[in-house]
């Protein structure tokens, strides 16, 4: 558990998300993942960097006769070969390099002591003319791996970002219960003032038994209803603190106020769609993906021409008698090779599998993008349509009040019953509310917007 600090009176959204992207370990994990994927591309180009092979071997020759001496009857020869080689394949053409350095050792002749050495340098290309030309084949291959990579970082964007989002909404959740628990505790007072008139004018014999009643029934409703909005802020404090890590359901800070309806119409940005969602650029890197694969198996299932060629370079150093001179040996050779698979029903089957995942994967990017195109839609209309019932409930709020004041002048006059009066209360009180969900909606297209389709990447 991680115990947050928050040097400030009023914790607002911004530091909030501040402390979120700080403390929240799924965020950590994600932010983990698309590091590792960032770094992944360049250990899956390591097949097309140099490398360096070498390798050695000892043995020993027992043999009862030797060219440089006929006269020996039986001989023993220790051998030593040392190779190294230097390899690349060049994505850029395809072509595969080897250069070579070889040593051989003759040691330890029983007959004269004596020891031959030899180096030999090579120089290896071999390209493939028909799967791999001008690196057709390893440059589909990176596009591939590329197009892979980058899908999963979409993937992973995309969750970082409905987390954040779940966040920001946590964040104005809680915002909007306190403030609807605080206007529930003024409406309880209102209520709460209804049954003291009640109670006098019954003491009096103005009214009857039941309006005594119906008001208590009211107070008590409202105690209920205030009781389960508390309840509720409960439960919104713990999701608020499980985004920062906390475990305890306490918040012992301030957090911003929810906009007044005064100030909502003014500070609320038109929707603009400015980037595209990161889902739906995932699907489309896996339409790439599909078409990379297919091409490559197609390639690799095709028949090859491969022309392969080799310069070798021997120095002898010493020779075991005198028999042997310094010789150098220079030698080349070419070789061209025809490679043609003669599975052509499995390679024709295999073919159209590729296909079907390339369609199945066109079809769903296909369907990402036009649920992407309708939420969007739906998204602005929900802006337009909680905009204007805003204004039209800002109108029936201030009329609503001004009744409900006319009401209780009379209601205090004994002009109009409790039942009348307890009405014009909670028709007041349903106005208010629909005006602060509205607020609330409005906030939460805003923040979609913002996160999803905006500027916040």
């Amino acid at each position: 558990m991680s115990i947050l600090i928050v040097r400030c009176d009023v914790l607002t959204i911004d530091k909030y998300m501040d402390e979120v992207l700080k403390n929240n370990n799924n965020l950590k994990s994600i932010h983990s993942k698309i590091e590792s994927l960032k770094v992944n591309l360049a250990e899956k180009e390591r097949i097309y960097s140099y490398y360096l092979t070498t390798e050695m071997d000892c043995s020993e020759d027992f043999s009862r006769k030797h060219s440089y001496n006929p006269s020996s009857v039986s001989d023993k020869v220790q051998k030593i070969n040392f190779s190294t080689n230097i390899n690349r394949q060049f994505p850029a053409t395809g072509t595969k390099f080897t250069l070579g350095i070889r040593n051989c050792n003759f040691i330890g002749s029983s007959n004269n002591n004596s020891s031959l050495s030899s180096i030999g340098y090579s120089i290896e290309l071999e390209q493939s003319l028909f799967k791999n030309i001008v690196g057709i084949y390893t440059k589909t291959e990176i596009e591939k791996i590329k197009a892979n990579l980058k899908s999963d970082l979409y993937k992973l964007e995309y969750e970082k970002q409905n987390i954040l989002l779940k966040a920001r909404f946590t964040y104005w959740d809680l915002s909007y219960l306190r403030t609807v628990i605080n206007f529930k505790r003024l409406s309880l007072n209102r209520t709460r003032k209804i049954l003291e008139w009640n109670q006098k004018k019954y003491s009096m014999d103005l009214v009857e038994k039941s309006d005594l009643l119906q008001a208590q029934l009211a107070l008590k409703s409202k105690e209920l209803s205030l009781q389960l909005l508390c309840e509720e802020e409960q439960k919104i404090k713990r999701q608020f603190n499980q985004f920062l890590n906390i475990s305890s359901p306490q918040i012992d800070y301030e957090i911003e106020k929810f906009k007044s309806k005064n100030d909502i119409l003014k500070d609320l940005p038109v929707p603009n769609k400015k980037n595209t969602r990161y889902d739906v650029l995932s699907a489309l890197e896996c339409v790439k993906t599909a078409f990379y694969e297919k091409k490559l198996a197609r390639k690799r299932m095709g028949a090859d021409l491969v022309l392969k060629g080799q310069y070798k370079f021997i120095s002898n150093k010493r020779s075991v008698s005198k028999a042997f001179k310094s010789i150098n040996r220079d030698s080349c050779f070419l070789e061209l090779r025809y490679l043609l698979p003669l599975d052509f029903k499995l390679r024709k089957s295999i073919e159209y599998n590729y296909g079907l995942v390339e369609v199945a994967l066109e079809k769903f990017a296909e369907y990402t993008m036009i649920q992407e195109n309708n939420d969007w839609v739906q998204l602005v209309s929900d802006f337009e349509n909680s905009k204007k019932r805003f204004g039209i409930l800002i109108e029936v709020e201030k009329i609503q009040r001004q009744k409900y004041e006319e009401d209780k002048n009379l209601f205090i006059r004994g002009r109009i019953t409790t039942t009348q009066i307890l009405q014009g209360e909670q028709t007041l009180d349903d106005v208010e509310l629909d005006i602060l969900k509205n607020i609330l909606e409005l906030i939460k297209v805003c923040e979609q917007v913002n996160i999803i389709y905006g500027n916040s990447r």
